[in-house]
């Protein structure tokens, strides 16, 4: 028990656990078990990473394993001769420099080939020979190293934004070294044009100091770096920059302006001068921050400028305030070589102002605005059916509220055609108008415009589409009805086309030609109480497509133009037919049946002896039954007369042994009361009270249409 120390204990734990995950085998077998392993070199600033490596045996799977830069992974069985390991991608990106295989002549599979051959420093991998045992191990050493080498190149560009230091050569110093001289470049020009210095190679991840020689009177205004990361630190009352190294070029930036003036200046601002654009109006508010930071506001009219405004002589930062519907476009000064910058997105303008105590000497600032503009574009579409206007020209006017005026001419053609009549400002008001005569005889008098009016300019495309329509007429005409009396008002009739409003037309009468789209069109009379179609007629008769009496309409056509379309409608009375009926019940069956029974029944006719004729009638009831009737003794008879009003039926029973105890209609308009004296059996001019008096037998009714019957109901005495 004494034999077994602390550190053979902790020693033993270790190869049983690794052994555990197949990094070392342990017994009969480890002599062909096939041992690695892989190192990775902390040199060239990789210390501290972790890479990724695969292992591929020739036989069985692939597997993984990290390793930390200046370390190992261990012992690893892979259980075949040979293998390859390849090293993962890193981020950020590096190279693999070298690898090293120890030893060396495991670096190939073939015999007596050369020790290098299986190494792929681009493909970061290498096929090696495998140990028999963990003690004759193949040992593999990865060296990494930054993406594009361990060496940077350093460059400084030189950059001014003052016209009178273009090209004038700067020195500067590297770690307090020997002076070398950049010249100086506009910072506003393509850096592809700009001229800088190289200013040395330096190893990769190193710190290095430049420091610029300051000409009197001028001042480091900014200094930076591409890639921004890789300024450290900088001071610019110094001149200095610490720069952080990297593979590839590391550019050094440095601005020197002139130091600011002391005292005051003058500086005015213009807006619009000269009024470039006419659509450009109103005020203007400006800000106005001097080299101390104090605000001056300006407020100027588009065409003016304001009065000259003192302020702390040096640069200055003249602001637009943005106003809705306007864009900058163009800022300059006078004289020209104050201008330092201008950004037209931002609105604003870097100016220099000397020192001056005239306003002689003041920094005059333009800016120029455009209204903002929106395109106004103009089609010309055909509506249905107007295939007779392919190819004819409209004109048209576009009026813009600014003054702004357009005329132009669209060939209409089958499909819709667009024309971009203009640019207006937006929030502006065009009226577009199609200059085309619609009065009787002009060109237009058959085509009908739509679309035409006001349009308010938004931003982007802002589209009126104009449809023509070509049109023709259509006129609808009522025969006059012969059967009325001449003194008589002729009736008038509903009608509808296409199932639109209805309008009404008077028999003997046309209406007003309307206009309708070319191609067919259906005309329907509305249902009449008095009045039957008997016939429709069209003319010219060609342009009938179908008519119908029975559902009153006519399907026809109508041609582009005036020669209209005319649809007639020929209109009758309605004619009922009357028959007599009796009713008895049947407790009088054996008294009143098997007999015949008398009625007269007077018909209204203005042609008649006393405005009426007679009709005898008979009806029988045959033995054992509860009712008979006559034939219909008034057949097909017109139900108003000629004077328009309902034709009113008499109906009176002769006495008898019986007594009537009601009278009931069928089929007629109801029963005719009026103030007729009783027991007068004729209508006359007045019918009797409630239309009927069941005492004396007789009863007034309102002809209807179609069959009807009174019926009298009564029993025996």
């Amino acid at each position: 028990m004494h034999l077994l120390r602390k550190g053979g204990f902790r020693r033993l734990a270790v190869v049983v656990a690794v052994a555990g995950v197949g990094v070392l085998a342990v017994g009969a077998h480890a002599a062909s078990a096939g041992v690695l392993e892989i190192c990775k070199d902390s040199s060239n600033g990789m210390a501290g990473r972790t890479f990724t490596f695969t292992i591929a045996p020739t036989s069985g799977s692939s597997f993984t394993r990290d390793v930390k830069a200046g370390f190992c992974s261990g012992p690893i069985t892979v259980g075949t001769t040979v293998a390859t390991v390849t090293e993962s991608q890193t981020v950020p990106a590096t190279d693999v420099a070298n690898i090293v295989v120890r030893p060396s002549a495991r670096a190939t599979t073939g015999s007596g080939g050369c020790a290098t051959c299986n190494i792929n420093t681009a493909g970061r991998s290498t096929t090696v020979v495998t140990g028999a045992a963990t003690s004759s191990e193949t040992l593999i050493r990865f060296f990494n190293e930054p993406a594009g080498g361990t060496a940077g190149t350093l460059k400084v560009c030189k950059l001014t934004q003052t016209p009178a230091f273009l090209g004038h050569d700067y020195s500067f110093s590297v770690n307090g070294g020997p002076i070398v001289s950049s010249p100086a470049n506009d910072a506003f020009d393509d850096p592809a044009n700009w001229t800088c210095r190289i200013l040395g190679t330096f190893q990769v991840g190193s710190n290095v100091t430049v420091q610029e020689q300051i000409p009197p009177g001028q001042e480091v205004q900014f200094i930076d770096t591409d890639p921004g990361s890789n300024l450290v630190d900088f001071n610019t009352d110094t001149g200095t920059a610490i720069v952080h190294v990297d593979s590839g070029t590391t550019l050094v930036l440095f601005d020197n302006e002139p130091t600011p003036p002391s005292g005051t200046g003058f500086i005015e601002v213009c807006k619009n001068f000269g009024n470039p654009d006419p659509d450009v109006t109103g005020p203007f508010q400006f800000t106005i921050t001097d080299s101390l930071g104090v605000n001056y506001p300006a407020t100027v009219n588009a065409g003016f400028c304001s009065p000259a405004i003192q302020i702390n002589a040096g640069i200055a930062t003249v602001t637009e305030t943005q106003r809705p519907g306007f864009t900058l476009v163009d800022v300059r000064t006078d004289p020209s070589d104050r201008l330092l910058d201008a950004n037209l997105i931002n609105r604003t303008a870097t100016v220099e102002v000397p020192t001056s105590s005239s306003q002689n000497d003041e920094t005059q600032v333009f800016f120029t605005n455009a209204a903002n503009r929106g395109q106004l574009k103009v089609c010309k579409a055909l509506g249905t059916a107007s295939a007779d206007l392919v190819g004819q020209t409209f004109n048209f006017t576009a009026s813009g509220s600014n003054g702004q005026t357009a005329n132009f001419n669209i060939t209409a053609a089958a499909t819709t055609q667009c024309l971009i009549v203009g640019n207006f400002p937006i929030g502006s008001t065009v009226n577009v108008t199609e200059n085309l005569d619609h009065s009787p005889m002009a060109p237009g008098e058959f085509i009908n415009t739509t679309g035409e009016g006001p349009v308010t300019i938004a931003s982007g495309v802002n589209t009126v589409t104009i449809t023509n329509t070509a049109v023709g007429l259509l006129e609808v005409c009522k025969q006059r009805i012969t059967y009325l009396a001449p003194t008589t008002t002729q009736p008038s009739f509903q009608f509808r086309i296409d199932g639109g409003a209805i309008f009404n037309v008077r028999a003997g009468t046309c209406s007003m030609p309307r206009r309708v789209s070319v191609g067919n069109h259906t005309v329907t009379e509305g249902a009449s109480n008095d009045y039957d179609l008997v016939a429709i007629n069209v003319s010219p008769s060609g342009r009938t497509v179908s008519t119908s009496t029975a559902t009153r309409t006519a399907v026809v056509s109508v041609p582009f133009g005036g020669n209209e379309t005319v649809v007639t409608f020929v209109n009758q009375p309605k004619v009922g037919s009357v028959k007599v009926c009796k009713h008895i019940p049947i407790e009088s069956v054996d008294s009143l049946s098997g007999k015949s029974y008398t009625f007269n029944m007077n018909v209204q006719n203005p042609s008649a002896p006393g405005g009426f004729f007679a009709i005898p009638v008979t009806v029988t009831i045959d033995p054992g039954q509860q009712d008979g009737c006559s034939d219909f003794v008034l057949s097909n008879y017109p139900v108003i007369q000629p004077d328009g009003t309902n034709t009113i039926i008499g109906v009176s029973e002769a006495p008898g042994p019986y007594i009537v105890d009601d009278i009931t209609l069928t089929g007629t308009r109801g029963y005719c009361s009026g103030t007729a004296p009783a027991p007068g059996p004729y209508p006359g001019a007045f019918c009797i009270p409630t239309g009927k008096d069941v005492a004396n037998r007789n009863v007034n009714f309102f002809l209807g249409p179609g069959p009807q019957f009174p019926t009298f109901i009564q029993h025996a005495t």
